[in-house]
């Protein structure tokens, strides 16, 4: 793979350097789809193992040729010799007569030598051909087949598993280069093809998030452990995420993706946004409670001493009560005089703690039955009768008593709730509310300009966590809901810049996704017209039994399908975006009498009402492309939000209003007609019990349809209603 691509670039160096770049980002782009099927290396590795025995015979082969070659050397050397000695031999006859003894003699001895010498040539001859032998016995010898299991023991065969786990092992390694390669050309193009260049970013993050290198080396591992079904299920994954990634890569609308991309990103920050308000409202209530708390406990702590000596001075007059029982009537009489001023002074210190201010938030509830009581005895003083005046004032005393046991428990309470622990405990949670709040602000980079403003908003509230987080530490409640009301005042600022964000991303993207609609819808219905007619002109066939129309049918059917599946496609859109009330119902309605067309169509069905649903999709998409051309792609005003008092403005939400309708309008209509067609079907007095399985999956079908159908003409009759409470 990095071979082909390091040759492209070196093909394209003469070029500028824009142009050599962009076949790169396409290479790389596509190595990712065919890695998996270059890995050939096991069988490489097999196939080098079974040329070896090739390379020991042409080993021996060699070596055969160079004997042969050496054997006509030496034959070449003798006749070069024995031309020679011809030469020689012509020289000597040219000599004169009287050295003819002479060379008679020495030819003699030449005769000896030259027969020595030619037995010495026969004996190297001999010893040539005996080596000639051996080299050709140890070719013969290397050139055999191995012997088999019984003589030598055979090399272990590389079985399927090795193979596939090695063929892995290559993948991952490749995977690893490819994303080094497309992090290192991303770089490259950021400033010559800004557009590619995000598109490996892209592509290189998903891969990244995804782990799907990690997820190659778990597979690896599965597959030398031999767990094939985990295996097998972590390959299904990575096909599923490689087929995303090829997607991402060659995708067309990169810009409308990116942004749909940035539109998740914004959405998914701006629900940790509101969670982290969530927590700091909750830190802040806890913060004001302590501090009510603890002016509760302020008012106990000065109020205590009072009612405990309303308690005292209520036993002692019981005490003197019971004693002028005792004595004679003139005594008593003044006695009794002087215990009612005693009891009346009391009553009206019990009034009066109770409406004091400090003391009435604690709703004191016995003090005012111990007024009662005091007054009945303050009343029964001025007779006779010392003893029921005796049990009103026991009553009065346990009244305020019941009041003084409430009181301290309410003051342990509130020690409690303010204690240095509870305070601990709410400085861990605001630190790690901070925490999560330093975090969303680091990774709002990614959000571009809108990232960069909040950014900003996080670290200044993270700034007054921090401070809200010093005075929990020391116990200090007021300086702390301070801190934390100034935290939740900037957290909820972001909140609403970075939705104002959001809905003008939503804006662009729903601009660019109704041109979008209203081109596929149009490519839909041509597609949908030519489906219809083909079916109309191949039903005579079909009905015959013709094997080429219902091979025509099958072809149909699966262009239905395609529709469908185009359809679901822009539903996902549509319901992402929240474009529209009716439109998704719309939708989902027409992909079921597609997927139904199809299913038809596949069966070879071509009866008069298959032509009817076909014919009926075709006005649908018109009706539906009519309606779209209308809906702006504003999103629609809350609740309880009368209409806008701009007339261009209440143009394009009445505009609004009546491309829905006419969405519903077609829905129930469609959902009508279907409901005469089903209750056709229906036997005759038949009840709901006793209805055919089939027909009753069709009613069923048919009022969950009308439960969609109801639900989205409420949320619009939500807006008409309170635009008429609210004329402007």
């Amino acid at each position: 793979m990095g071979f082909h691509i390091d040759s492209a670039a070196h093909r394209a160096s003469a070029r500028p350097r824009r142009e050599r770049v962009g076949p790169l980002a396409l290479a790389l782009a596509l190595a990712l789809l065919i890695a998996p099927a270059i890995l050939p290396a096991s069988h490489a590795v097999l196939a080098d193992e079974k040329a070896k025995p090739a390379d020991v015979f042409d080993d021996a082969g060699d070596e055969k040729d160079n004997a042969k070659k050496d054997t006509a050397g030496d034959k070449g050397k003798e006749k070069d010799k024995a031309k020679a000695a011809d030469v020689f031999d012509d020289a000597d006859d040219k000599d004169t007569p009287k050295k003819a003894d002479e060379k008679k003699a020495d030819e003699k001895d030449k005769g000896k030598k030259a027969a020595e010498k030619k037995a010495d040539a026969k004996e190297e001859d001999k010893d040539k051909d005996t080596n000639k032998e051996k080299a050709k016995g140890k070719a013969d010898e290397k050139a055999k087949p191995k012997p088999k299991a019984d003589e030598t023991p055979k090399a272990p065969a590389v079985s399927d598993r090795d193979t596939i786990g090695f063929t892995q092992e290559n993948v991952a390694s490749q995977m690893t280069e490819l994303e080094e390669r497309m992090f290192r050309l991303s770089e490259a193009l950021r400033g010559l093809e800004p557009e590619n260049a995000s598109r490996l970013r892209l592509a290189l993050k998903f891969s990244r998030e995804e782990q799907i290198l990690d997820q190659m080396r778990e597979t690896h591992k599965f597959l030398k452990d031999a767990q094939l079904s985990k295996a097998e299920t972590e390959v299904r994954e990575l096909l599923a995420k490689l087929e995303h990634l090829r997607n991402l890569l060659l995708a067309e609308d990169l810009d409308f993706q990116l942004k749909m991309a940035r539109l998740r990103q914004m959405r998914e920050t701006l629900g940790q946004v509101e969670r982290i308000v969530k927590e700091e409202r909750r830190e802040l209530g806890w913060s004001r409670f302590a501090i009510d708390q603890r002016k509760a406990l302020a008012r106990v702590v000065a109020r205590r001493p009072d009612l405990e000596s309303l308690v005292r001075d209520q036993k002692a007059v019981i005490a003197d009560t019971k004693e002028a029982s005792r004595k004679s009537d003139d005594e008593a009489k003044e006695a009794r005089a002087s215990i009612r001023d005693r009891e009346t002074k009391l009553r009206n210190a019990t009034v009066a703690l109770a409406n004091d201010p400090l003391f009435a938030d604690l709703q004191p509830p016995h003090l005012r039955r111990a007024e009662t009581s005091l007054g009945d005895a303050s009343s029964l003083l001025e007779g006779t009768d010392l003893d029921a005046t005796v049990a009103a004032e026991e009553r009065a005393l346990v009244l305020l008593e019941q009041e003084l046991t409430r009181l301290n428990d309410q003051a342990t309470q509130s020690e409690k709730t303010v204690a240095e622990a509870e305070f601990r405990r709410r400085e861990v949670d605001q630190s790690k509310n901070r925490g999560t709040t330093d975090t969303l602000a680091e990774v709002s980079a990614r959000l571009g300009d809108a990232g960069v403003a909040l950014r900003k908003d996080l670290i200044r509230a993270s700034g007054a966590m921090r401070s809200a987080e010093q005075g929990l530490a020391k116990a200090a409640a007021e300086p702390a809901a301070d801190d934390q009301s100034a935290a939740l005042e900037v957290l909820l600022k972001s909140r609403e810049d970075l939705s104002r964000s959001v809905e003008k991303l939503l804006v662009e993207l729903r601009t660019e996704l109704q041109a979008r609609l209203i081109a596929e819808l149009t490519e839909m219905h041509e597609s949908q017209a030519f489906i219809r007619e083909s079916t109309q002109a191949q039903a005579p066939r079909v009905l015959q039994k013709s094997r080429t129309a219902l091979i025509a049918m099958a072809g149909l059917a699966k262009k239905e399908s395609e529709l469908a599946e185009r359809t679901e496609h822009l539903l996902a859109l549509v319901e992402e975006t929240e474009f529209g009330i009716a439109l998704p119902t719309a939708l989902r309605v027409i992909g079921r009498e597609l997927g139904t067309v199809s299913e038809l169509l596949k069966a070879g069905n071509v009866a008069e009402s298959t032509i009817a649903l076909e014919v009926r999709i075709e006005e649908d998409l018109l009706g539906l492309l009519q309606a779209i051309r209308r809906l702006p792609p504003t999103t629609p005003p809350s609740p309880g939000t009368p209409l806008p008092s701009d007339p261009r403005e209440r143009e394009r939400e009445l505009n609004r209003l009546v491309a829905e309708l006419k969405m519903i309008r077609l829905l129930q209509t469609r959902l009508n007609d279907d409901t005469v067609g089903v209750d056709k079907t229906r036997p005759n007095a038949a009840s709901a019990s006793t209805l055919p399985p089939a027909l009753k999956r069709e009613v069923e079908a048919l009022e969950a349809s009308q439960d969609e159908i109801r639900e989205s003409l409420a949320k619009i009759a939500e807006r008409l209603e309170t635009s008429e409470d609210n004329p402007q």
